[in-house]
This record gives structure tokens, sequence and C-alpha cells, in this order.
């Protein structure tokens, strides 16, 4: 009888953390990492793990938020973790573009609240904010509508975020 009543709460105990760690978030191990914004609807965030059978590389997170007054979106996709090193912010300031062969890209370097950042205009697919939060962290913010402010929208962000260091 009393191992029975043992093998069940083993059993539950083990269903239990099999739930937890299929659930949408996991990866991030925070299922509300990406915060709210006042005066944005934010939709349901979606996670996926990058790993290989013999070790976890880092999460990509990404959520839909549309602006409440027009309905005009911007994409956030942050990937983090060891396998997702991001090596292509320049040094010191850049501006170009894409150059006589390209389609009308334009990039710009700035700085979003403290960290190191890339703004990326092209005339047909729209504008990319990606921001350096941390070595192995990349916030990306993405819109094709020209009213959306993606700078002031990664500000309020990150300010909402917090500190990635301590998530």
């Amino acid at each position: 009888m009393l191992r029975r009543r043992m093998t069940r709460r083993v059993l539950a105990a083990l269903s239990f953390s099999l739930a937890l760690t299929a659930s949408t978030g996991w990866a991030a191990g925070d299922p509300d990492l990406l915060p709210d914004i006042l005066g944005w609807y934010a939709g349901s965030q979606a996670s996926e793990e990058y790993e290989t059978p013999t070790e976890q590389l880092g999460c990509r997170l990404e959520r839909l938020y549309r602006r409440q007054a027009d309905n005009h979106s911007i994409l956030v996709v942050w990937v983090r973790g060891p396998g997702t090193l991001w090596q292509g912010f320049p040094e010191g300031e850049v501006s170009a573009d894409d150059g006589p062969i390209g389609s009308g890209a334009t990039y710009s370097t700035l700085e979003i609240g403290g960290h190191r950042a890339v703004l990326e205009c092209h005339p047909l697919t729209g504008r990319a904010l990606s921001v350096a939060i941390a070595p192995d962290s990349t916030l990306t913010f993405e819109t094709d509508f020209e009213d959306v402010e993606l700078e002031a929208f990664a500000l309020a962000f990150l300010e909402q975020l917090g500190d990635p260091g301590e998530r």
C-alpha cells in the first residue's frame, strides 16, 4: 500500500515536470519574458530552443505588438544564448547604403538606452532595428509602417524589460 502511494506521487511529480518543460516559454524560463507596452496590444509569445543532442545553445522569443490607435505593428524577436552570438555590430559611427547594385537600403548605427544598435531602412521590406543588449543577446524590432517610431518603441521596451542580465 505504501509502495503504491509512493509510486503514484513519483509519477505525478514526473508528469508535472514534463508538462512544465513542454510549455511555451520554457526556453526562456519565464512565460511572460517579453513585456507589455503601454499603448500597444501584445500578441501571444512564441519561443523556440536552439539545441543539439549534447548542449543547449539558446532560444528565440517572438511577439507581435499592434499599436492600439491604428493597428500598425512591430515584430519583436529576441535571440539569446551561447549559440546566438551576434558579431555583426560595427564599431564607431556608420551611415551607409547598399551601393549601386543594391535596392536602396540604408544602414546606420545608433545607441538605444545605452546599447549599441543598427537601423536598416529598406524601401521594399520596411525597417529593422537590432539592439545588442548583451554579448549573447540581441533584440530586433521590425516594421513595414513608415509612421512607427522604432527607436521610441525600443527604448520603452528596454525600460519595461529592465536589466536583461537578471533574467
